[in-house]
């Protein structure tokens, strides 16, 4: 690969704002490169793609990239030179947006090192690990070191030439550690100078400016200047949606812009529970935290997870009537809260108990779901452990839909990470052999409720049985179709309405509230039977497809003994076929 022109080509694609076509170019440039095995034009790639994939937020995709350039240059004896320096720069910043500023800062440190030796002090790498130190810090809620760390990065770009975008995003950088300050006018002025430098640039718009606007639509909100505001953040949409699609930071912009009073919640759009709870944290929660407990900002983690259908997405105006409201959750760990959570309680109850026209209503069933919690005993109501369960035996008995309670909602912030990385343990779903064995239980289940004794109630005219039997499938069933698709099934009321954010399956839905809505007399007995057995092939057909069962017997119960027989554990696979724990 030639270096000059792969340079030229790309950087035209960047110019063009061609991201996705960015993306395939350096694909393609990496296929070249590992078959010619031309690794310096591999490791050239690696860096550049790893870059995309993080600002397009798959962090685990650029992770791994990044974990090949750093072999490529372990094996060609780089260590410790430049293009070492730039690989632990970009992995560090991996680590930074997927909350793990300490191992970034660890990085960074090694970077600055190998820069300062090569007398780059007054360079355009220098002024990037700067930057990207900046983000690390704040992160970590140490914002008097991440606002230097910003205002050295200016200090280098502003003397260098033909960087303009980076010295724009420097300044978009520097007005954000200012407005976490509540420095707003001194915030407002980086952004406009910030703006100046994108709208001055020729050609398509920059795709970072949206940063830029966004910030400006949050200052205009805390300053009343909403009509501001809306337009700053529509125009950031438009560019983020231009050239990422409607991805999470598009999303983030949206939930921005859906709070702005009079320009989104309209009569004919009703702000959600979820909506409305960080909307709430954004106005009132961080100033808490800022105002009264600055100190530990970087151990908080904030969202709203927990009980109430507002957490799951599911809220509507009748929701409304009890248990809603303005509120959100506050997670620290044990020891903080041991020592200052009565104080950070005292304060959360301090604030205002109604916002943009709602106010929260408890009902004694309903109370202490939002607040200030301990990580720890927040995840053990749910799971029964401190955290992540840590063996089958804790995985058999947390209740799947417990399990969904826990891991719903939305975190805002969690800049230790403690909270997020338990989440995300749970998210990744129950380990392999508890998984193979709920889903042999499902199957004994429903063979037995709806294949076996659903006709056999009917034909006995024990249609009270016949009822319940169908009754059982149908629950079971709907528990494998979440199984199936790698998600916690939500408790009862909401199962059904559940199922329509699932991908496998879906044909399933309409079925079984067809099966839920016949009732169980002679006349329909032909009917609920052939239902039952037609979801019964839909789901060996699926579990065939991930490659758990063989053959195309539609008797659930006949694959129960060759699913058993895939678990590792002997613990576990030696227990009754229908043994779930929960």
């Amino acid at each position: 690969m030639e270096t000059v022109n792969f340079f030229q080509e790309l950087d035209a694609l960047f110019k063009a704002g061609n991201i996705k076509g960015a993306e395939q170019y350096l694909i393609g440039a990496m296929e070249r490169a590992a078959g010619s095995h031309d690794l310096p034009a591999l490791l050239a790639a690696a860096n550049e793609l790893g870059g995309i994939l993080r600002v397009t937020n798959r962090l685990g995709e650029a992770g791994k990239v990044y974990g090949i350039a750093e072999e490529i240059i372990r094996f060609l004896g780089l260590e410790n030179t430049l293009q070492h320096g730039a690989t632990l720069l970009n992995r560090g910043s991996v680590y930074t947006e997927a909350n793990e500023p300490e191992k970034a800062l660890k990085l960074y440190r090694k970077a600055e090192t190998i820069f300062l030796n090569a007398g780059l002090e007054r360079d355009y790498q220098m002024a990037a690990l700067y930057n990207n130190m900046s983000h690390a810090y704040d992160k970590l809620g140490e914002i008097e070191k991440a606002l230097p760390c910003a205002e050295e990065a200016l200090e280098i770009i502003k003397n260098l030439r033909g960087y303009d975008t980076e010295l724009a995003t420097t300044h978009t950088t520097l007005a954000s550690r200012f407005s976490k300050l509540m420095k707003y006018d001194k915030a407002w002025n980086h952004l406009k100078e910030a703006e100046r430098i994108f709208l001055r640039k020729p050609g398509k718009t920059d795709p970072h400016y949206a940063a830029a606007l966004n910030a400006m639509g949050e200052i205009c909100c805390r300053k009343g200047r909403y009509d501001e505001a809306a337009a700053y953040f529509k125009k950031a949409l438009e560019i983020i949606r231009e050239n990422y699609g409607e991805n999470q930071y598009y999303r983030e912009v949206s939930s921005n812009l859906s709070k702005v009073p009079d320009a989104g919640f309209s009569a004919d759009r009703r702000m959600t529970g979820l909506e409305l709870a960080e909307a709430y944290y954004s106005e009132y929660g961080k100033r808490m935290i800022e105002e009264g407990f600055p100190e530990f900002r970087r151990y908080i983690a904030a969202g709203l997870v927990g009980e109430g259908s507002e957490c799951f997405g599911f809220d509507d105006e009748i929701s409304e009537s009890h248990d809603f409201g303005p509120g959100f959750c506050l997670w620290v760990p044990d020891e903080i809260y041991r020592n200052i959570g009565w104080k950070m309680k005292e304060a959360y109850e301090k604030l205002p108990k109604s916002f943009l026209g709602r106010r929260r209503m408890e009902t004694a069933e309903g109370m202490g779901r939002v607040g200030v919690f301990s990580i720890r005993d927040f995840y053990r109501k749910y799971t029964g452990c401190d955290g992540t369960p840590g063996n089958p035996v804790e995985w058999l008995f947390a209740a799947e839909t417990s399990l969904a309670t826990a891991t719903n909602g939305k975190v805002y912030e969690d800049n230790l990470g403690e909270f997020t990385k338990i989440r995300n343990g749970l998210l990744d779903f129950y380990p392999r052999d508890v998984f193979i064995k709920k889903l042999a239980a499902r199957m004994a289940l429903m063979s037995q409720a709806g294949q076996y004794n659903y006709e056999r109630c009917m034909k006995r005219k024990e249609y009270a049985a016949a009822y319940l039997s169908c009754g059982e499938f149908i629950k079971t069933a709907i528990s494998m179709v979440y199984l199936l698709n790698h998600k916690y099934m939500p408790f009862y009321k909401w199962m059904f309405r559940g199922m329509e954010q699932l991908e496998r399956l879906r044909d399933a839905k309409p079925m079984l509230e067809q099966l839920a809505a016949i009732p169980d007399i002679p006349a329909n007995a032909e009917k609920k039977i052939s239902l039952i057995e037609a979801v019964c092939i839909m789901v060996r057909d699926e579990l065939e497809q991930q490659g758990i069962v063989r053959g195309k017997d539609p008797f659930l119960n006949s694959h129960c003994r060759e699913v058993m027989s895939l678990i590792s554990d002997p613990k576990i696979r030696n227990l009754p076929v229908m043994f779930d724990g929960k």
